[in-house]
């Protein structure tokens, strides 16, 4: 796993920022950007998300986790 993603990430939040500024500042063409880009980032967290998931399966030919007791 890289930090490449959480780079793109980064970059996602900082352009839907650049963009939310402008639409505040009075530019309401900005918003469609804002959300272009904040859709991006939901993107890429839910990539992230599913890299950290998948490296923290254990292999299917691993022992398997005990499942946790009934409250």
């Amino acid at each position: 796993m890289s930090l490449e993603k959480f780079d793109q990430l980064a970059g996602a939040v900082a352009e839907a920022r650049k963009e939310y500024e402008a639409f505040a500042g009075g530019k309401k063409v900005a918003a469609t950007r804002a959300r272009k880009h904040l859709q991006e980032v939901k993107r890429l967290a839910q990539e992230i998300r599913n890299d950290i998931q998948s490296a923290r399966k254990p292999a299917a030919d691993g022992p398997a986790a005990p499942p946790s007791p009934a409250p």
